[in-house]
C-alpha cells in the first residue's frame, strides 16, 4: 500500500489523552452448535446489537495502529471498539453450511449487515482478519481438523481485501502448528510461538508470510501481525519487531492479555479479548464492557 510508504514512525512517548479501546477477537474455527457460546458468528452478531446500543463506534484496527504511531489522539476519543478474527476459515467470508451448525453467516455478512459498519472510524478496512499463510500447513490443518472441507482455502482473500470489511493481516507462515510435520523454527518447535526468538525463524514466519500475502491480495494486505496462540515472546516484542521494520512491514502486532489497548500498551503486543476465552455469554460481554467504566 504505497499510503503506509511513509508511516514507519517509532512510537515515542504516551498519548497525552486518556484512552482504553477494546479489541475484540473472533474465531470461525469456534462453531459447533447454534448457541451463543457455541458459535462465534452468532455471537459476533447479538455483540454487534450491544454495541451499537451502547453507542460504541468502530475504530479499524488499522486505524488504531496508525494513530498509536502518530501519536493522533483525536482518533482515539469516545466509545470505540475493534473487531479482529484470527485463522481465517472460509467462514470468515462466505455464508455456507456448517457440518454441526447448519447455515451460518460468514463474519463478513454480519458485520457488513450491522448498522454498526457504518460508524466505522477511520478510512481502512472495518475489522481485520489474521490468516495462517503456508498453503501447505493449511491444507494439512485441513486435512487433520476439518474434514478435508478446504475451509482454509486463500480464494478468498483479495477479494475479501477490496471491500473494506475484513483485511487481510498476517498470523504467521505456518503457526508453528502441533499437526505439522515440520514447523519454520530451527529447532523444529511446534505448538508455541515463543519459540520464534531468533531472526531467521522471525523472518520466515512474519517478512516471508507478508511477501506471500502481498502476492495473494494483489498488495491489499493489512500490514498487522496477530501472534499465534497470542504467544508474544520478548524477543519479537523487544527486538525483532521495532529493530526490522522494513522487512517485515508490519505497522502492529496483536496479542491477547484480556486488557484494552491504553496509552501504555505496546505497540508489538497489543491486548485483545477473544471470544470464548475472556467471554462466553451476552452477560460476560456486557459485563467485560461495563468493567472498562469511564477508562473507555
Amino acid at each position: 500500500m504505497l499510503f503506509l510508504k511513509n508511516l514507519f514512525k517509532k512510537k515515542t512517548s504516551n498519548l497525552s489523552r486518556r484512552f482504553a479501546i477494546p479489541v475484540l477477537c473472533y474465531h470461525s474455527s469456534h462453531i459447533w452448535g447454534t448457541a451463543y457460546s457455541q458459535n462465534n458468528s452468532v455471537a459476533m452478531e447479538e455483540d454487534l446489537r450491544y454495541l451499537l446500543e451502547a453507542g460504541y463506534r468502530l475504530l479499524s484496527p488499522l486505524s488504531l495502529a496508525l494513530a498509536l504511531r502518530q501519536e493522533n489522539d483525536a482518533l482515539l476519543t469516545g466509545k470505540l471498539v475493534c473487531i479482529t478474527f484470527d485463522d481465517g476459515m472460509t467462514y470468515d467470508y462466505f455464508d455456507q453450511e456448517h457440518f454441526n451448525a447448519g447455515f451460518v453467516k460468514s463474519f463478513h455478512t454480519v458485520l457488513s449487515q450491522s448498522p454498526l459498519h457504518k460508524t466505522v472510524v477511520g478510512n481502512t478496512p472495518a475489522s481485520v482478519g489474521f490468516m495462517i499463510v503456508s498453503p501447505a500447513a493449511r491444507h494439512i490443518i485441513d486435512q487433520a481438523c476439518l474434514l478435508g472441507g478446504n475451509y482454509l482455502s486463500d480464494s478468498w482473500w483479495r477479494e475479501c481485501a477490496q471491500k473494506g470489511i475484513i483485511g487481510i493481516g498476517n498470523h504467521s507462515w505456518d503457526h508453528t502448528h502441533e499437526l505439522l510435520e515440520t514447523v519454520c523454527q530451527a529447532e523444529n518447535i511446534k505448538g508455541s510461538f515463543l519459540s520464534i526468538n531468533t531472526y531467521t525463524d522471525a523472518d520466515q514466519q512474519i517478512r516471508a508470510a507478508q511477501d506471500h500475502l502481498d502476492a495473494v491480495t494483489g498488495g491489499c494486505a493489512t500490514p498487522l501481525f496477530a501472534y499465534p496462540y497470542g504467544h508474544a515472546s520478548d524477543y519479537l516484542v523487544n527486538e525483532y519487531f521495532p529493530n526490522y521494520e522494513r522487512e517485515h512491514r508490519q505497522l502492529a502486532a496483536f496479542g491477547t492479555g484480556g486488557e484494552p489497548v491504553t496509552q501504555s500498551s505496546n505497540l508489538w503486543a497489543l491486548p485483545r479479548y477473544v471470544c470464548g476465552q475472556h467471554w462466553r455469554s451476552p452477560d460476560d460481554f456486557r459485563k467485560l464492557f461495563s468493567d472498562l467504566g469511564d477508562r473507555s
